[in-house]
């Protein structure tokens, strides 16, 4: 994945500046085909789509150290950069989610090492930290701003819950028959279904990877989706009578999709390394 320099980014050492040296690519250069949307009879419609341009790892990456990355998000009708993903160290994921290039940071997400250690997710007002740094490494329990806890339902599932000011939210995978249904060539359907609004589950964004759609040069191997790019669709017409502002609900959306992909990941990284050490 291109990395990219931003004036909210301090790097702490010379290896670290190095890394981080190149501009976002223009959407013109990476390929992407298509501006085609997957809707359903179950009343999603897309209302917004973005193409999040992630390479993932390789599996010498997975084995034997992590890579220095920023995620970049382009909007499909535009193809402007509507948001980058910002990371500072090779060995964490916590990033910080700012508007093009060089925004103040919006939404930071902090991943925490070790068991049944969730990851933390920190929606901010307008202006309150000025640098990805401060967000990422600041007094978290002091700090202003809504805090979000990401909970695991089990152990044994990709499912993810998320309470917020905006609702109530899961991210699930999609199952065989759903992924079928969306595209017959789709690799990866990830649901973000919103469960405040009754008893019945609401879709309200969909990630798909298809050979259109992902990352042109990844590809998913024998064990697993490696955490390339995608296609995000977002339906936020459940907002729509409510008194939010659109633009804060679609950024935690992103953030929180970028979240996902890092849990594929990880798991891609344990399961790489599990097989390894079984051969």
């Amino acid at each position: 994945m291109t990395t990219a320099t931003t004036p909210h980014y301090n790097a702490d050492s010379q290896s670290q500046a190095a890394e981080v040296q190149s501009l976002p690519p223009r959407y013109s250069d990476l390929g992407i085909e298509g501006s085609s949307s997957i809707d359903d009879a179950d009343g999603f419609k897309a209302t917004s789509q973005f193409y999040i341009h992630a390479n993932g790892y390789t599996l010498g990456q997975a084995l034997y150290g992590k890579t220095l990355e920023n995620t970049y998000i382009y909007r499909v009708d535009t193809s402007e950069l509507a948001y980058t993903s910002v990371r500072t160290k090779r060995k964490s994921n916590s990033c910080a989610l700012v508007r093009g290039s060089d925004g103040p940071p919006l939404i930071a997400t902090i991943y925490r090492r070790g068991p049944f250690r969730h990851a933390r997710m920190r929606i901010y007002a307008p202006g309150a930290v000025k640098t990805v740094d401060d967000a990422i490494n600041s007094d978290w329990e002091d700090e202003d701003g809504d805090l979000v806890k990401v909970e695991s339902k089990s152990i044994f599932t990709h499912t993810q819950k998320f309470d917020t000011p905006y609702g109530t939210f899961e991210w699930r995978d999609g199952s065989k028959r759903e992924r079928k249904d969306a595209a017959a060539d789709a690799t990866t359907l990830m649901i973000m279904e919103r469960h405040d609004l009754g008893n019945e589950a609401v879709p309200v964004a969909r990630f798909v990877r298809t050979p259109e759609f992902r990352t042109p040069g990844t590809k998913k191997d024998v064990i697993g989706e490696r955490g390339a790019g995608g296609r995000l669709m977002l339906d936020l017409t459940s907002w729509r009578d409510q008194k939010v502002e659109i633009d804060d609900v679609e950024a935690f959306i992103v953030a929180s999709c970028i979240c996902m992909i890092k849990r594929e990941t990880d798991r891609y990284i344990e399961q790489s390394q599990a097989v390894v050490m079984g051969v």
